[in-house]
């Protein structure tokens, strides 16, 4: 999966720009506020067709400007567009229309790693909940059907809790159909979590040189069955009557984890800002593997403002282990003197203008 050609119309600060990547390494270079994490935001958005940063998308759109346009063209021919406008956003594969966003999703698959990342140790649950659905979902149209479907019985179900007299009738239909949907997702999460720690710890090692066990663990709503759907089923009638005393469902995938470990303890408890900087960018190689190893295709990398929060010993590693696998944007407010001896596409970037400046070797 290589990203041949990018254009922005009215996005962020860009009024017109066109780039022609690399199918390697890609820098991007310019001092801060002059649009290098917008160029990167755009690959997302057409990743996930929504921005990693805001959810207002409104925002995404150039001051005074009716829409904002990002077209990229891969080298398969694939080309995806979205339009932006005040009425929401219209999406196209191909010149195509798709009518919904499930019909996009994954056809551009992107990793990134930005520094807000390091929140994820310190944040409540969803938000890491958030990230395990936005991988499987890149992989997985049937799994954002199934994840929305599920959110819509919770929504129901809560509104029959607070109801004076609970319909149980009624809640052993929604049951019934939330157990179908949660024991997919149960799956597809178990193995998420299975091949991501297959690589994640070795990975870990190899970048920083710290001899520690990094790990991912799935807290799920249920212990380990063979039967999921009985016992996601079960879960639900065992807790109806603490539901409709607090009047809310209690229990579900909507209350799940993903607990980053050091030596099988939270990392949150034990772990230094640079062990959690480097078990962060090892969780994001291996997300790499996890969706090439669903989609038989490599996803492209975006590094945004790694680099200067690496020593060099660590660059070097990190560039050792994407620069020729991956299709891949790094951005930089310079470059290391030591990477500008590798093979790279450099883009200087001022004040939302793009400028192709050099290759690497110098």
């Amino acid at each position: 999966m290589i990203v041949r050609r990018l254009r922005l119309r009215n996005f962020r600060n860009y009024e017109n720009a066109l780039i022609e990547l690399d199918e390697g390494m890609n820098l991007i270079t310019g001092e801060n506020a002059q649009g290098k994490t917008n160029l990167l935001e755009s690959l997302v958005y057409l990743s996930l067709t929504r921005s990693h940063r805001i959810s207002d998308e409104k925002q995404l759109i150039r001051k005074d400007m009716p829409f904002a346009d990002i077209l990229c063209q891969m080298d398969d021919d694939t080309e995806l567009h979205a339009v932006i406008h005040n009425r929401g956003k219209t999406l196209m594969i191909n010149r195509v229309p798709v009518k919904r966003s499930s019909d996009f999703i994954g056809k551009l698959n992107v990793v990134l790693f930005a520094p807000d990342d390091l929140y994820i140790f310190n944040d409540q649950p969803r938000e890491r909940r958030r990230i395990m659905n936005q991988e499987i979902t890149k992989i997985s149209s049937q799994y954002l059907l199934q994840l929305n479907q599920y959110q819509n019985l919770l929504k129901e179900r809560n509104i029959i809790l607070k109801q004076d007299r609970a319909d149980e009738r009624y809640l052993d239909i929604i049951d019934e159909q939330m157990a179908e949907c949660e024991a997919f997702i149960v799956r597809m999460r178990k193995e998420f979590v299975q091949t991501v720690n297959e690589a994640m710890g070795s990975l870990y090692r190899e970048l920083s040189w710290d001899d520690v066990k990094v790990s991912v663990r799935y807290r799920c709503c249920i212990g380990d069955s063979g039967d999921l759907r009985a016992t996601l089923l079960e879960m639900h009638r065992e807790s109806r009557q603490k539901d409709i005393e607090r009047r809310m469902t209690l229990n579900g995938i909507h209350r799940e984890d993903l607990v980053f470990e050091m030596n099988d303890v939270n990392m949150i408890r034990i772990a230094s800002q640079g062990q959690k900087r480097m078990t962060m960018l090892a969780f994001k190689m291996a997300l790499l593997r996890y969706i090439q190893k669903k989609t038989g295709e490599k996803p492209v990398l975006l590094l945004d403002d790694v680099l200067s929060e690496l020593d060099s010993i660590r660059q070097r590693r990190l560039l050792e282990m994407v620069r020729k696998p991956y299709q891949c944007l790094i951005s930089a407010t310079e470059i290391p003197p030591h990477v500008r001896k590798e093979n790279f596409k450099e883009f200087r970037i001022e004040k939302g203008t793009i400028r192709t400046v050099s290759g690497g070797k110098e």
